[in-house]
């Protein structure tokens, strides 16, 4: 039978109605004719042989009941255990993954806590983490079925378990799972998902691990498992983008946010982990920070408020959507910045200083020409953010406009079906094209001398100059160098997998594949920088005015 909240309102009602009526025939409320035993807290109520783990070999797992009169039922599909559940009698050969719920039933009720322990056999070197999402398939499959429902009736419960690299379990938590994502909801047979920590599912509320080694942070109320669409090999089919698969290399979203880390801007992290749903590998999935106010805050003050504007495309009730859209806060700031942008002269010295002071022009500048620079093809008609603190607590350039890089897989050269190093996104940075690149767009119109400061911010980006003197830590980030290490550091890290993601969603592609899509972004990088030279020169000398 399917989940009780997936049934119309009217069944649902109905159901609900007999299950009141059956209470009362046995006895009425709080008088159950089979008593109910709880758990003290703390205490336990099952041993286990063997904590959670991913291993290399097969073993033995042996269950203990610590309740007198007790007798321990299980199930491995990741349905909760009940009185009708197997009852364990002996040993349980792990050869397989497998997953185990078990709870000890007495006279016929449960007591205590269900246990989920995950037990991943893999013929694999781990050398990277792996997530065991547990839960109901019915719940999973609901998901799946209308991956465009949103929102909070669309979070369903889950376990989640986390093992460090050598197999190790860090963490086993019970958390809240949705479907993340846009256009990838419907064209994507591997969905994203978000991870919801909270009280409400029994568990601590917010995460506690360090996931990511960059960042201090180390609590979250959220998470993100990105699958990485149009970067991956299983995006095929679509009418117009079907052969976007043959230039996949899933590494190019955790390239192009590290690599503005290292410009010195804040980031969405991210780590790289195997996921399991249900004990069946699910695949390569980048793991990240939500961009949201609590995400703000963890980097911030604790009760610090923010607007958070995004642009994103996808589908909705079944429409088709392109949209700026409030995340957090409301529109009213933004549309006052753009509208003082779009009257504003700025051949008057005075309002760039205003301009200044509303946005905070060196993330705005690396922000713009890095995805320029990655020639990132589903942007800024999409996959954009930005953010301002709101309270009067904001320190530094927090009070001004700041934009955030999410989702740039269509980048480093991917085109459908093949790779080009010399299409102009330079022009859209600064084009009416969309709202946050008419921040440049008019004031290069009035103002030559800001559209030489970011011809020449851009330059030192590239390490071709260091005019101004810049320590070394603030120029060369985009050098060929360093932005050939970030792809290669980041290629080693996932390569061993690939075969694996691929056997389970294109068994047509491999590592050969991998490694040619890896090798046409490093060809990129060596060709990108003369071709990027030339169209900020056209851009200084011959856009709207002529600066020398």
């Amino acid at each position: 039978m399917a989940p009780l909240h997936n049934l119309p309102s009217g069944l649902r009602i109905f159901l609900i109605y007999l299950a009141v009526i059956a209470v009362i025939l046995v006895g009425g409320f709080g008088m159950t004719t089979t008593p109910v035993y709880a758990q003290e807290a703390g205490s336990q109520t099952i041993t286990f042989s063997r904590d959670s783990a991913v291993v290399r070999e097969a073993f033995q797992l042996n269950l203990t009941s610590q309740v007198p009169g007790g007798a321990i039922r299980y199930t491995t599909n990741g349905a909760l255990p009940d009185a009708n559940s197997t009852v364990y009698a002996g040993a349980l050969p792990i050869d397989k993954s497998t997953i185990i719920r078990a709870q000890v039933f007495k006279d016929g009720a449960p007591v205590g806590d269900v246990y989920t322990k995950s037990y991943l056999v893999v013929s694999y070197d781990q050398t990277i983490p792996v997530m065991s999402i547990v839960a109901d398939w019915n719940d999973l499959n609901t998901l799946h079925a209308f991956p465009e429902e949103r929102g909070k009736e669309w979070e369903r419960p889950i376990n989640l378990e986390y093992f460090a690299p050598g197999g190790a379990v860090q963490f086993n938590v019970k958390a809240g799972v949705r479907i993340h994502g846009n256009f990838s909801r419907i064209y994507s047979p591997k969905k994203s998902y978000r991870l919801y920590f909270s009280k409400s599912y029994g568990g601590p509320g917010n995460l506690e691990y360090p996931l990511f080694p960059d960042s201090p942070v180390t609590k979250f109320d959220k998470l993100v498992l990105r699958a990485g669409f149009q970067d991956t090999f299983f995006h095929r089919g679509i009418p117009g983008l079907s052969d976007k698969h043959l230039s996949a290399r899933y590494i190019n979203d955790q390239v192009v946010r590290n690599l503005h880390r290292d410009m010195g801007q804040p980031i969405a992290h991210g780590t790289w982990v195997l996921l399991y749903l249900n004990g069946e590998f699910w695949g390569l999935y980048n793991l990240t920070e939500r961009i949201d106010q609590q995400f703000l805050r963890s980097y911030s003050d604790k009760d610090s408020e923010w607007n958070i504007i995004a642009k994103e495309s996808g589908w909705e009730n079944g429409v088709w959507y392109n949209r700026e859209e409030v995340k957090e806060g409301d529109y009213i700031g933004w549309e006052e910045n753009q509208n003082w942008v779009g009257s504003a002269d700025f051949s008057v010295p005075g309002n760039l200083g205003v301009l200044q002071n509303r946005v905070d022009m060196e993330n705005v500048f690396s922000y713009l020409f890095l995805e320029a620079y990655v020639q990132n093809l589903d942007w800024p008609d999409s996959n954009w953010t930005i953010y301002r603190r709101m309270d009067p607590g904001a320190k530094g350039n927090e009070g001004k406009w700041r934009m955030m890089v999410w989702d740039a897989e269509m980048a480093l050269g991917s085109v459908d079906g093949g790779f080009k190093n010399d299409i102009n996104t330079l022009e859209r940075a600064y084009s009416p094209h969309d709202s946050i690149t008419r921040i440049l767009e008019k004031p290069f119109i009035k103002n030559c001398w800001l559209k030489v400061q970011f011809w020449q911010r851009a330059r030192e980006y590239l390490g071709v100059e260091n005019t101004t003197n810049r320590p070394a830590n603030e120029v060369g980030q985009l050098s060929k160098e360093r932005v050939k290490a970030e792809i290669l550091k980041q290629a080693e890290i996932v390569r061993p997998f690939i075969d694996l993601e691929a056997q389970r969603w294109a068994p047509d592609m491999g590592v050969a594949n991998f490694d040619h899509s890896v090798q046409q972004a490093l060809n990129f990088v060596d060709e990108r920088q003369d071709v990027i030279l030339n169209h900020l020169d056209n851009m200084r000398n011959q856009t709207f005015t002529q600066c020398q």
